[in-house]
């Protein structure tokens, strides 16, 4: 112990005791220390969406390490707005006896243009604008008219409006008299959307400030929205009283041109 004492009192003692304090110190943190793993976080996103007792689970994975996508900011020229008086939108309804047909107004609608052609594009129905073209009683007429629009059909009270939205678009031909496009589209009724994918005709002059008109026919599935009013599907039985599933729509939309 002595000659501890001693050693420490010394300027070379002190020197190395305290050195050797330091050693020990940065071992034990060095210890502790975590390695890292380099692993990239995720995060999960769920988005729940529910309409007419439906629900729908979505999951998405986002990594926290990405490479954001730089798309070309549009501008009024690639944007194309629908001329709703040159637009026309047609219905067929059928059933075991026969068969239904009207027209469906547009409230807004717009497509997007490139120099390829059609990237994109958005039409709003009104749905309150349902109307029968083929019965000739007014009584009778009125009467399908307002049984389309309650909650066997397209309950217009809660959902006024139907919305179809075009994500993709595949180019088939450069004919334009015949289907050229191909369409996939998000179609939103009753607060529920679906995917769809149909053939049209698409028009229009070199220049992409010009008007551009689509025409084409689509059948959709009516019970895919919940509309299951006399659906074999659901009701067994029904015999001539069975109004089928699918229904038609034809439509001729006519945009305006834009100036440079």
């Amino acid at each position: 112990m002595l000659k501890i004492k001693r050693w420490l009192s010394s300027s070379y003692g002190t020197h190395q005791f305290w050195y050797a304090i330091s050693f020990v110190f940065a071992l034990v943190l060095f210890a502790c220390q975590k390695p890292s793993n380099n692993k990239k976080t995720t995060q999960k996103t769920t988005v729940h969406e529910s309409a007419d007792g439906y629900q729908k689970n979505e999951a998405k994975e986002k990594s926290a390490k990405f490479t954001p996508v730089m798309l070309g900011k549009l501008s009024s020229n690639d944007t194309l707005q629908v001329d709703l008086d040159k637009s026309q939108i047609s219905w067929i309804g059928r059933k075991v006896t026969g068969e239904h047909s009207g027209l469906l107004h547009l409230s807004n609608g717009w497509v997007v243009m490139d120099k390829n052609g059609l990237i994109g594009g958005k039409f709003i129905f009104d749905m309150n604008s349902i109307s029968n073209t083929d019965i000739e009683s007014p009584e009778w007429k009125l009467k399908l008219e307002d049984h389309l629009k309650s909650e066997d059909f397209f309950n217009v009270d809660s959902f006024p409006m139907a919305i179809l939205e075009i994500k993709e678009h595949q180019r088939l031909s450069d004919n334009q008299s015949a289907s050229n496009n191909q369409i996939l589209a998000d179609l939103t009724i009753r607060g529920i959307r679906q995917e769809l994918s149909f053939p049209i005709s698409l028009q229009q002059s070199d220049s992409i400030f010009s008007a551009v008109s689509a025409e084409g026919t689509v059948d959709i599935d009516r019970t895919l929205f919940n509309i299951q009013y006399k659906s074999g599907k659901f009701i067994e039985n029904l015999g001539d009283k069975l109004i089928y599933d699918d229904f038609t729509v034809q439509f001729m939309v006519q945009t305006e041109g834009n100036k440079k």
